[in-house]
């Protein structure tokens, strides 16, 4: 069903993201707090500007991408980031499947690397240099588009005269599908592929970055602090993982099939259930920036609202094991790249 203004002028209220204060704090404590809504109406720039951050990498637009300094992760567990070259130095931080930096110092069995707040030496048979890293960061990063002004239309074609889905406002986010020939962006709009004119946005090419120790160890320490809070916390924390799942489901897929909201349920658990990634529900939505819901208003107000049965059915097959898209770990929407099609998304 299409927006109306009425769900548009709605979103310029709505559409806002996490701040970096809020983003530490664990996800029952920071989706509950409808305060932090309420910050984002009295200075909504600050807010965005300050959480962006959090997307992940800043680069260059895909076709730019440096060669001479980008490297990938090239693992199927996590890979540690040493203080020094050699398995025997301190351990300060990880780098996810698909994490990508900047390469510092390259050594021939060592390199230095930054990656997000990261800074490190890692093993080079865990890494890729070159042109193998630009080749799996134009498969795994993401293109965003900021809008640049006070306020835009988001159409539902490349036309000014094409129906009104509704508006986005200075610095809202969201991923890019495809540019156009003739001047317009098409990206996604709540559950449509909406279109703007390409110069009311700012296109930013973005890849996952690693974790330092410090990092990590607060948000297992505020996770383990939510749950301690809670009376019978086993089934408590069972119904907040539920709770967290089905809302990002609701951010992602409500707008798809039951088959295309348990794929996003599905992909979240294959990422749990993988080496290479976080090992709770929790800690995969939440590190590295991956789900941009996670970082925008939308997971909160979900999360508030508890989404919707049919969300939450997804989310307790996808937590007992389901899955319909295999052991696959990504999806975005369809049109950017190629792999298994459900409704609007593309996983792989």
């Amino acid at each position: 069903m299409h927006k109306t203004l009425l769900a548009g002028a709605i979103f310029l209220f709505t559409g806002l993201f996490f701040s970096k204060s809020a983003y530490a704090d664990t996800a029952g404590e920071v989706l509950r707090d409808e305060s932090v809504g309420a910050s984002v109406v009295l200075n909504p720039i600050a807010y965005n500007e300050a959480s962006t951050d959090k997307l992940g990498i800043r680069l260059e637009t895909p076709d730019e991408l440096n060669s001479s300094t980008l490297v990938m992760a090239n693992v199927k567990s996590v890979l540690n980031v040493r203080a020094g070259q050699g398995t025997d130095t301190k351990v300060v931080g990880k780098l996810y499947k698909d994490c990508g930096g900047t390469v510092l110092e390259r050594g021939e069995e060592w390199s230095l690397i930054e990656s997000g707040d990261l800074v490190g030496w890692c093993s080079n048979e865990y890494l890729l240099f070159d042109e193998e890293a630009v080749l799996l960061a134009k498969d795994v990063g993401i293109t965003n588009a900021i809008v640049n002004t006070g306020c835009v239309a988001v159409r539902s074609d490349a036309d000014d005269s094409s129906e009104l889905l509704g508006y986005a406002t200075e610095n809202t986010l969201m991923e890019v599908v495809f540019e156009t020939e003739d001047g317009w962006v098409c990206v996604a709009y709540e559950d449509l592929d909406g279109y703007i004119r390409a110069e009311y946005v700012d296109l930013e090419f973005r890849i996952d970055h690693g974790e330092t120790m410090e990092a990590i160890a607060e948000r297992k320490k505020q996770e383990k602090k939510n749950r301690l809070k809670r009376q019978n916390e086993a089934i408590a924390a069972d119904e907040d993982t539920l709770r967290l799942l089905a809302s990002l489901i609701y951010c992602e897929a409500r707008g798809e099939p039951y088959e295309g909201m348990l794929a996003v349920g599905a992909v979240v658990m294959n990422r749990v259930r993988s080496p290479a990634y976080p090992d709770t529900v929790y800690d995969v939505i939440f590190a590295s920036g991956q789900f941009s819901p996670a970082m925008s208003g939308s997971l909160q107000r979900a999360y508030v609202f508890g989404g919707n049965a049919i969300c939450t059915q997804a989310a307790q097959a996808a937590l007992d094991g389901y899955t319909n898209v295999g052991e696959m770990t990504h999806f975005r929407r369809k049109g950017s790249k190629e792999g298994y099609i459900i409704g609007n998304h593309v996983f792989y």
